[in-house]
């Protein structure tokens, strides 16, 4: 099992709901959808089937190399990030496991591939990986890192696993694999 800890600790977000001029840029161009209940859809570069990951006010958004938003859970990112100024974060630093296609497979990957969450598909390159995560169905391609960044255990069973896929190219960016 590889880990990798992430480089790029210095980072911009913004809290859903506040009304921030990126929030009102990302509304006015579509990549952030206000939904009638209150909920909010971020159109991210993995977010597919024309539906957005959804999120809550109060959760906060980064926007990504390529100028897309993708959600960060509150409780998450208030846990794993520290304010610096204005809209500007330093994210904690901590080993984060890793996987990719061809690692040996470890436990979080078994449970979500047990519990229906993650589908593995190598015959379609462009979206080898498919998730449900922030309520939508999400793909990536087969060079993705799967990035597990919180598990929770019951009585030493998984209970909970917290991953994303990462763009390979913003991954060799922006974190670097630990030596094993």
């Amino acid at each position: 099992m590889a880990f990798a800890v992430k480089t790029n600790t210095e980072v911009r977000a913004w809290e859903l709901g506040k009304g921030s001029d990126m929030e009102k840029e990302m509304l006015r161009c579509g990549k952030i959808v206000a939904r009638p209940d209150g909920t909010y859809e971020l159109f991210s570069q993995e977010a597919t089937q024309e539906k957005g990951q959804v999120a809550k006010a109060g959760d906060f958004f980064k926007v990504d190399d390529l100028g897309f938003p993708y959600p960060n859970e509150r409780r998450y990112f208030l846990e794993n990030h520290t304010h610096l100024k204005e809209d500007w974060y330093k994210q904690t630093v901590k080993p984060l496991k890793i996987w990719r296609l061809g690692d040996p497979e470890c436990e979080e990957l078994r449970y979500l591939l047990d519990h229906g969450i993650l589908s593995i598909h190598p015959e379609d390159p462009e979206h080898c990986f498919s998730a449900s995560l922030w309520n939508t169905t999400e793909t990536s391609a087969s060079d993705a890192v799967i990035v597990f960044f919180d598990l929770k255990k019951k009585n030493g069973m998984i209970d909970e696993v917290n991953f994303n896929f990462v763009d390979a190219r913003y991954f060799s960016k922006y974190y670097r694999v630990i030596p094993s």
